[in-house]
């Protein structure tokens, strides 16, 4: 994971985001993206440790599709447009990391319990998966 974590970090300041991470935040708490400052605030102290990793490719996700404003995460992000966006990209970055490192991924269900990506986004990672085979 913390291979994972410091692609990520870097993924992001690769394109101009700054990302600071921290286990001071009480576990409820989300993590979130600032348009303005081009940063992500990722809570490492989130109460679904296994979802941290997908919810700071969210975040990152929201300053790449250049959403507007602070954008909070939360696991059940598929109910607007904006937070849709903002899941396939993150998929998409995740998809970039297994190609960087030469991770196979068997399936789609495996892919969301490896990364943290919620079940509920199975089918989206399904369509991804689908496009570049």
């Amino acid at each position: 994971m913390d291979n994972l974590m410091s692609y990520l970090i870097n993924y992001g300041f690769d394109r101009g985001i700054s990302s600071t991470l921290t286990d001071q935040l009480p576990p409820y708490f989300p993590s979130s993206a600032s348009s303005k400052k081009q940063k992500v605030l990722i809570n490492l102290n989130w109460y679904n440790k296994w979802e941290v990793p997908f919810s700071f490719a969210h975040e990152l996700g929201h300053l790449l599709n250049h959403d507007q404003g602070i954008n909070y995460y939360h696991s059940e992000t598929v109910h607007t447009k904006t937070e849709y966006h903002a899941n396939c990209t993150a998929i998409d970055i995740l998809l970039a990391y297994c190609d960087d490192n030469g991770i196979e991924i068997d399936n789609p269900m495996t892919f969301c319990e490896h990364f943290g990506v919620p079940a509920s986004l199975e089918y989206v990672v399904n369509l991804k998966l689908k496009e570049i085979m």
